[in-house]
């Protein structure tokens, strides 16, 4: 493991940003492994995963947060999944959970002002862990120059894109969601 310091903080630290103690957190090695299996699943995590609470009603591992070193994946109940990465979509002081992984602050289970905290500290390490130097190895290869034909096109293809449109597809997805069995 990169760095000790988030497993430290995420077992310490989660167990304070559930609203109930009818959820254990979990931290390796001490996860069932079917239950870390189904998390990873269900959660599409991609990651290993280090720490993680499992929400589903008889603890199968189809909702809940799990925490790797370099995000966090979220899915309730009547929800998709969510994800962040520490270093990528995460502004500590500017995103929080609401926004970035759509936990309400009626949520049942977690503390969102408690969740924001906790996350903003997972980035400032994941921030300090990603500005180490690289071993020669792993150097990353330079970035190609821009042209102003490139530039051009970039420009054009940014018009072209707008986030807040919502497709069929997505509207679909949601009415799964609301309509999926709880009892599976």
């Amino acid at each position: 493991m990169k760095d000790q310091r988030i497993r430290e903080l995420l077992k310490k630290r989660l167990p304070l940003c559930l609203k109930t103690q009818n959820f254990p957190v979990l931290t390796v090695p001490d996860i069932p492994e079917k239950q870390l299996m189904n998390m990873t699943k269900k959660l599409s995590v991609r990651e290993d995963i280090i720490s993680m609470c499992d929400t589903s009603l008889f603890g199968k591992g189809k909702n809940g947060i799990a925490f790797t070193e370099k995000a966090v994946y979220f899915k309730d109940t009547l929800s998709g999944v969510k994800s962040c990465h520490f270093t990528e979509n995460w502004t500590a002081g500017e995103s929080d959970v609401f926004d970035v992984l759509g936990i309400t602050p009626s949520n049942t289970f977690f503390d969102c002002f408690a969740l924001t905290d906790l996350i903003n500290e997972l980035a400032a390490i994941a921030a300090q862990n990603s500005e180490e130097p690289l071993l020669p190895e792993e150097q990353p290869a330079p970035a190609p120059a821009v042209t102003a034909e490139s530039e051009e096109a970039t420009v054009k293809k940014d018009d072209d894109d707008d986030d807040d449109d919502v497709s069929f597809l997505d509207l679909l997805d949601i009415a799964l969601d609301v309509t999926e069995d709880p009892s599976r």
